[in-house]
């Protein structure tokens, strides 16, 4: 009898290791369950971006018409240039979507095809890595994804480029996935010209093949395993090209992408002076220093790099190996997120997988269970916790942008929808010059194509020609001078309606409110709305006052400007 209670209180050491396993196995589910709620929380902000306005609108058309555009549809400067339109399968999507439930719907939409984007990646990379540690690997590149988490196409292309991961992965194991490539590249290229990444990715698989092959397991690289075979990987790259010229612009859509490349490395010095996702992270920490330093998503990507690269580093130390794929894949995607700040998300997916492959390699190749392992996994599991408690109540909103606190519906008090009805009211010109090309996109939402804007955010159509005319314009308006209105009065042409909005035009609504022959017949919080003199009497528009906190904004701006002329305060 006193055996058998002494055989109770004190089980079979395999029972209690099994239920340690299991209570781990349990806590694993809890916090990689955690991790993705925590993606997808954070990526639940109000809509934002502008370029959202004009993609809707396209998607409109499209299903209105049955056609995708071949040459401009919303400018009266480059109307006659060819729009190589390779989002027009994203534009559908989210014409759907915001039909069925509005940008609440496109929003969460948005979140949940990136954190799938996070969750193939996460699958992908560092199968054999603890959970605990492949979690604290991956939170500073889910961050930083989430700095760009907008309702934008490249979020197809996250996904996208997470199952070439996932697949480059898993190929070898299971030869026959690699027949999916070329379906997957075939949707891709008819939603986003990051298509090219797909490219990139079997580029360097391949490469990483031949290498593999020539060292015969030498030189610290692993052997090359039997499968996929040589002829498989031929056969399924030759149709993964092809299927990047099935696009409704056959070879300009497939060479796109170098034009788009052209615009961040030929041509980066000037774009990067005018279009802020268009900077270099070491051109941001010149600008704003401390407190670009301090921004967390900038501190974020420099971490992802310094751990990428670590990973290698570490990887050498402990096992003296090192992967061909994961280095072309991290040099490749470093240079892209180093030449713009836009493409920080991509390059956080990518580093994210190459680092827990890296650390998982470097592990020892069975790891004794210890007491402490799940202890590690509770403390990863409070800080996941503490990261969702920090969005859920708007403190990572406070830390951050300021962009992006928890929520649904519309930035408040960004887009400019009143102003771009009023601007497109009968009678009023048929051109528009919105002084924010982002917000141009607004405008083009509203009226377009009945009504046309000078210039929009859309960089695969507006020339660098128009860009620099659209500045020059500014610049005008900003001193007060007439001489941009010659430019509109070409061949008997119109003066156009002018919009400018509260958040970056203030200088410009200053100078135009001193310039002869121009009213101000529109105000409210986001934008304002001038008409020439003849037009607005033609209408029967009086003169409108500024709203008192605009009025205050541009006392403020005009103490600067004194500042600056007098070299002391006012």
């Amino acid at each position: 009898m006193s055996s058998r209670i002494a055989r109770h209180k004190n089980p079979p050491p395999h029972t209690s290791s099994l239920a340690r396993a299991k209570n781990e196995r349990t806590w694993n589910r809890v916090l990689f369950w955690g991790l993705l709620l925590w993606t997808f929380l954070s990526l639940c902000f109000p809509l934002f971006d502008t370029d959202f306005w004009w993609h809707l609108k396209t998607g409109e058309l499209i299903w209105q018409d049955a056609r995708l555009p071949q040459i401009d549809w919303y400018t009266f400067t480059d109307f006659d240039k060819p729009w190589i339109d390779l989002h027009w399968g994203f534009q559908l999507l989210i014409t759907f979507l915001y039909r069925l439930g509005g940008p609440n719907l496109v929003i969460l939409t948005k979140a949940a095809v990136i954190t799938g984007a996070v969750a193939l990646a996460w699958s992908a990379g560092g199968r054999n890595l603890p959970v605990w540690a492949k979690t604290a690997l991956w939170i500073l590149p889910i961050i930083s994804i989430s700095g760009r988490g907008y309702e934008r196409p490249e979020m197809l292309s996250q996904l996208f480029l997470a199952a070439w991961l996932w697949l480059a992965r898993h190929v070898e194991e299971r030869p026959k996935l690699i027949w999916i490539l070329p379906i997957l590249q075939l949707v891709w290229v008819n939603c986003h010209a990051l298509f090219v990444l797909g490219l990139v990715v079997g580029g360097c698989y391949v490469i990483d093949c031949l290498a593999r092959d020539i060292a015969q397991g030498r030189w610290g690289l692993a052997l090359l395993p039997p499968n996929p075979s040589s002829p498989a990987i031929i056969w399924a790259g030759a149709l993964v090209v092809a299927a990047c010229f099935v696009n409704p612009y056959f070879e300009e859509g497939a060479l796109f992408p170098l034009t788009l490349y052209r615009k961040f490395t030929v041509d980066q010095d000037f774009y990067s002076a005018n279009i802020g996702e268009f900077h270099r992270p070491i051109d941001f920490l010149k600008m704003y220093g401390w407190r670009g330093v301090r921004n967390v998503y900038l501190l974020s990507e420099l971490g992802v790099w310094c751990g990428a690269a670590a990973s290698f580093v570490w990887l050498f130390l402990r096992r003296r190996r090192w992967s061909v794929l994961r280095v072309l894949l991290f040099a490749g995607f470093s240079h892209l997120a180093w030449e713009a700040t836009r493409n920080t998300n991509i390059f956080a997916l990518v580093a994210g997988f190459v680092a827990c492959e890296n650390m998982a390699e470097a592990q020892n190749e069975q790891s004794a269970r210890t007491e402490l392992v799940i202890y590690r996994v509770w403390g990863m599991a409070a800080v996941v916790a503490g990261l969702i408690v920090a969005v859920v109540t708007g403190f990572w909103n406070d830390i951050g942008d300021l962009n992006k606190p928890f929520g649904l519906g519309e930035a408040r008090n960004w887009f400019i929808h009143d102003a771009a009805r009023f601007a497109g009211r009968p009678g009023f010109p048929r051109r528009a010059f919105v002084a924010n090309n982002g917000q141009a996109a607004v405008y083009i939402y509203h009226n377009a194509p009945e009504r046309l804007v000078f210039m929009d955010g859309r960089l695969e159509v507006c020339t660098r020609n128009t860009f620099e005319m659209f500045n020059r314009i500014r610049g005008s308006m900003v001193a007060g001078r007439t001489d941009w209105q010659a430019i509109f009065q070409q061949d008997q042409g119109e003066l156009p309606a002018v919009v400018l909005d509260i958040k970056i035009s203030l200088l410009e609504i200053r100078g135009l409110l001193m310039t002869p022959g121009w009213r101000l017949v529109f105000a409210d919080r986001t934008a304002t709305v001038f008409l020439s003199d003849a037009d607005a009497d033609r209408l029967s528009l009086p003169k409108v006052n500024l709203p008192s906190a605009l009025e205050e904004d541009l006392r403020h701006v005009e103490s600067r400007i004194s500042i600056l002329k007098t070299g002391r305060m006012p």
